[in-house]
């Protein structure tokens, strides 16, 4: 029994849902990319969510109101406060055709978009793909 317990535990956090968000990302050099580029964090207010800001267009420093935020909530909290997202979480995505690597990672999880950038991004670490949607506005709580 506790081995079962064992290996569906390490199952569960073997997903994105396991990271430490507070990491910071590098670009496919190794440097530090600034958190006005690309950055995670859990949102302080939302139990369980987890965001991901970029820089639109990728890799520059917009006006925020540029900034494209994209979100892991499993539980759907952001929902039920009346928060849209274009799409819907997907933590067993496959990679659209097409969809291409922006060299951006935080360890071993890899930054990819699609065609559909504009509505989700790509999280990718070894053969897991989770497919995040984009908010449609700012959550202002941090």
């Amino acid at each position: 029994m506790r081995l079962a317990i064992t290996i569906a535990l390490v199952a569960v956090l073997a997903g994105c849902g396991g990271k430490n968000w507070d990491e910071d990302w590098r670009d496919a050099g190794g440097k530090v990319v600034p958190e006005h580029v690309v950055s995670t964090f859990e949102g302080g207010c939302v139990e369980g969510a987890v965001f991901l800001t970029v820089a639109w267009p990728l890799g520059t420093r917009p006006d925020p109101a540029d900034m494209r935020w994209y979100v892991r909530d499993p539980e759907g909290t952001l929902a039920s406060w009346g928060n849209e997202t274009l799409g819907s979480l997907d933590t067993d995505a496959t990679l659209p055709e097409g969809a291409r690597n922006t060299g951006y990672r935080m360890s071993d999880l890899q930054l990819w978009f699609g065609h559909d950038a504009r509505k989700a991004a790509y999280l990718v670490e070894e053969n897991t793909v989770e497919r995040w949607p984009r908010l449609t506005e700012p959550v202002g709580c941090q």
